[in-house]
């Protein structure tokens, strides 16, 4: 494994933005084509789904301090801020989450008493989600603020780093994508 890579693993076990500004400003040449071995790789990716998992957990954390479980928090996070109406089918599609995850959050919502189902004119077995006054409160509570943390946080960043966080992530997202798919192909 090369000295960059192992520099990079190690600066980015603490998550601290300084030392990934350093990592990316220093080893501006590690990401140059041809640098990677496979132990390089490996390494990296390894240090990403770390940073990733990271994150769910300080997601989960926030939930589980609501009361609330992932999915369940993430069903609230996309009502509270939304215009439109979502069915439950929807949420599962927006956020890549099993239907009958979604069910069991959504069942649980309701026993809670911040959303309520109701019927739609124009499916029969669709109903959309919608939150209960209780459900506003717990919102202005524990999502509104939450969306507040999530503003800082970008706000943090230059439009540029804003940009390109969403970018590379979009792009590393649909590579893997095509490179899973390509290999599922195969077999």
């Amino acid at each position: 494994m090369s000295r960059k890579c192992i520099r990079f693993i190690l600066a980015t076990k603490g998550l601290t933005k300084s030392e990934i500004r350093h990592i990316i400003k220093s080893e501006s040449g590690f990401t140059k084509k041809g640098d990677y071995s496979m132990d390089d790789v490996k390494a990296v990716s390894t240090a990403l789904d770390r940073l990733y998992r990271k994150q769910g957990d300080l997601y989960h954390e926030y939930a589980s301090h609501y009361g609330l479980s992932d999915i369940a928090f993430w069903i609230l996070y996309t009502l509270c801020g939304a215009d439109e109406t979502y069915t439950q089918n929807q949420i599962a599609d927006l956020w890549h989450f099993p239907r009958q995850s979604v069910n069991s959050a959504v069942s649980s919502l309701v026993k809670e008493g911040y959303i309520f189902l109701e019927k739609l004119t124009v499916a029969r077995n669709n109903k959309a989600l919608r939150l209960t006054e209780q459900g506003v409160e717990f919102c202005q509570s524990a999502i509104f603020p939450f969306y507040e943390m999530e503003n800082r946080i970008f706000n943090k960043m230059s439009e540029d780093e804003r940009n390109q966080f969403f970018a590379l992530s979009a792009k590393q997202c649909e590579l893997l994508e095509q490179e899973i798919k390509a290999a599922l192909m195969e077999k």
